[in-house]
């Protein structure tokens, strides 16, 4: 199954150059939409699911801020979401932070060409894509129905239970429901301790 990537940066020029290296990824990865600012970048992972998120560091926004700012806020609604920073700025505080931030990759813009794609690459094969599934947590003794499993999947991509509802044409009672369920079976009380645990169970990266 092709991995959806979202590529955001404020310079049309650099966006073709990014559709260009990915190209030859093709059959693998697919660029489903680009962005040009902030509010494009979240209206987008609101609109899409998507997998990796390849993005400027430093772009323009009415509605929300770039830099640290974005990338926190990203992590906190996606916390499954791969992104890869993009950017020009060489400060060692930046990259470390944004390391802690959980950002897979800092690249800098005049190394794109090789590393951009080396690093893409070697997602393949990892556990940075596996799903919540009912048989991957069965063996580890949780028991999860199918149902919550999807809506689990739904969750981590930062959809909200109206959203969630609406996709699988479920009340929000009953996907609230499965969603209390599941957390329930897993011990946690919040989204992000949700996150925690399947992380700790090697069901995300």
């Amino acid at each position: 199954m092709e991995k959806r990537i979202l590529i955001a940066d404020d310079h049309p020029i650099y966006l073709m150059g990014l559709r260009a290296l990915l190209s030859p990824l093709a059959g693998q990865y697919h660029i489903v939409d680009e962005a040009l600012t902030t509010d494009e970048v979240i209206s987008k992972l609101e609109f899409h699911d998507i997998d990796i998120l390849v993005t400027d560091f430093s772009m323009p926004g009415d509605k929300y801020n770039d830099g640290l700012a974005l990338i926190h806020l990203i992590k906190r609604r996606w916390p499954a979401l791969v992104i890869i920073v993009v950017t020009m700025i060489h400060n060692p505080g930046i990259q470390r932070a944004l390391r802690q931030l959980g950002v897979h990759a800092v690249i800098s813009k005049a190394g794109l060409a090789t590393e951009l794609v080396h690093f893409i690459k070697g997602l393949s094969g990892t556990s940075a894509f596996s799903k919540p599934t009912a048989d991957a947590l069965a063996s580890t003794g949780i028991s999860l129905t199918p149902k919550e499993s999807e809506v689990l999947r739904l969750l981590l991509r930062g959809l909200t239970v109206s959203d969630i509802s609406a996709r699988l044409n479920r009340t929000k009672q009953t996907v609230s429901a499965q969603k209390k369920s599941a957390m329930r079976k897993l011990g946690v009380t919040t989204e992000y301790e949700l996150y925690q645990q399947l992380q700790q169970l090697g069901l995300f990266s």
